[in-house]
């Protein structure tokens, strides 16, 4: 197992589309797996609106976004995970930036997603977030045998 460069980071970052958002109820953790998007300086995800993710994010705005790829048997994979403050999108243009960064991210032509941000950006319990990029950490195993050490 070896640890992730920044860069090795950003560019697993910016080729995967799923991941969990995890929150604070009270004093638990809270998880969610969404689809996400990036434009290389923040994560932008969301959750349904008025929902027990919203919910947590409206009382403590600490998160942690989690990315992991891996094989069944755990010889080959990538996890990465970003530590931040959720930061709720109410503005229309930044919530259209942030619905066409996730289109982009799973595939979809850039708009496909546009009606979403028309139909909910003001909403009162819309949460549309975006998460900075920059506490970031990545660990990799790219091959090799996986052994338990069981003493």
């Amino acid at each position: 197992m070896s640890t992730m460069a920044r860069e090795e980071i950003v560019e697993f970052i910016k080729s995967w589309a799923w991941g969990t958002l995890i929150g604070v109820e009270g004093n638990k953790p809270y998880a969610v797996e969404v689809s996400y998007g990036t434009d290389g300086e923040y994560i932008y995800c969301g959750s349904k609106p008025g929902g027990r993710m919203t919910r947590c994010l409206r009382a403590n705005n600490n998160v942690v976004f989690k990315i992991c790829r891996s094989d069944r048997n755990a010889e080959r994979f990538k996890a990465v995970i970003i530590e931040g403050k959720a930061e709720r999108l109410t503005d229309y243009d930044d919530v259209l930036h942030a619905l066409r960064s996730v289109a982009k991210q799973v595939a979809l032509e850039e708009n496909a997603l546009d009606s979403i941000a028309k139909r909910n950006y003001q909403h009162p319990e819309s949460n549309f977030i975006r998460i900075p990029i920059s506490a970031v950490g990545g660990t990799k195993r790219e091959g090799g045998t996986f052994t338990v050490d069981t003493q």
